[in-house]
């Protein structure tokens, strides 16, 4: 993000988020700089470079593989990124192993491993609605811009290559905002990194188990525990946001010293009124510290 900063302090934060979200990884950063806005860049930096840029994401010289690879990193890309919800009839666990490791070798995608705590008993011992479930872990794209070729251009490549844009461009008008909002999440646990950076950050990221999923959980070295939402829309949040996450950490009885709030579009008037100290309030303005 700091690169983004330093490239492109011209542009409002929003703005900065989202070629971010977009373009981190990009090699061709100057480009950026040729075109007024985000969907341009997209328009004249992929779409019409798009045979330029195709041999960057292709990792194995054989068809069938290579097919595999896209599928799987489709699936990864618009998924839950668990780990075993992606493989389908065409790919088999054994077969999906061996994808992984083609790129995991190539640093195209890493792991973010699950905290959630089961209970290590024979499955006898286990209510029977558990003896079937997995914890999972979930696979993260190494880049943005590999995550956003995977999300937007794979599945339209015939077209593009055609040169018809207009489906990958309905795609991109439904679900761009969509697409940002995972980084505007990952962001928003680098600012809590920052936030709290003197009392040594031991663990962070998103949470999930069987019940809920959390944007944000931090720990600190000194035990303090921060549960956090995270909104890229353009609404302000409400009490009832803060509501919900309380209700969530009750449910996976995690022990909660402060609830942080991130959002595109600020607060309302009564979350921006309250009183708790253990609330805390991240609007655009906050990111710039980043």
């Amino acid at each position: 993000m700091r690169e983004f900063n330093q490239n492109f302090s011209y542009l409002d934060i929003t703005e900065r988020i989202g070629y971010f979200a977009v373009f981190g990884g990009f090699k061709d950063i100057n480009a950026l700089h040729t075109y007024e806005n985000l969907n341009e860049n997209i328009l004249h930096n992929i779409l019409d470079r798009f045979e330029e840029f195709y041999e960057d994401f292709t990792y194995s010289t054989d068809k069938e593989t290579q097919h595999d690879l896209d599928t799987l990193l489709f699936r990864i890309a618009v998924g839950d990124r668990k780990t075993h919800s992606i493989y389908k009839n065409d790919i088999s666990q054994p077969r999906g192993k061996e994808l992984y490791k083609i790129l995991y070798e190539q640093n195209i995608i890493t792991k973010e491993y699950s905290r959630e705590e089961f209970p290590k008993l024979p499955k006898r011992f286990l209510k029977k609605e558990l003896r079937r479930y997995q914890v999972e872990d979930k696979i993260l794209f190494k880049d943005n811009f590999t995550r956003f070729w995977f999300t937007f251009i794979i599945p339209y490549q015939k077209e593009i290559l055609k040169g018809e844009f207009d489906n990958v461009k309905a795609n991109l008008a439904q679900n761009l905002d969509k697409f940002i909002s995972f980084t505007f999440e990952n962001l928003s646990n680098d600012l809590i990194g920052k936030a709290f950076e003197k009392e040594n950050i031991i663990e962070s990221g998103s949470y999930w188990d069987k019940n809920i999923e959390l944007d944000l959980l931090t720990k600190t070295a000194k035990g303090t525990v921060i549960a956090g939402e995270c909104k890229w829309k353009n609404q302000r949040i409400s009490k009832n946001i803060l509501n919900k996450l309380q209700k969530k950490c009750e449910l996976a009885n995690l022990k909660v010293d402060y609830f942080a709030l991130f959002s595109k579009s600020g607060f309302s008037n009564e979350l921006l009124k309250q009183k708790e100290r253990n609330i805390l309030l991240f609007d655009l303005t906050s990111f710039e510290t980043l």
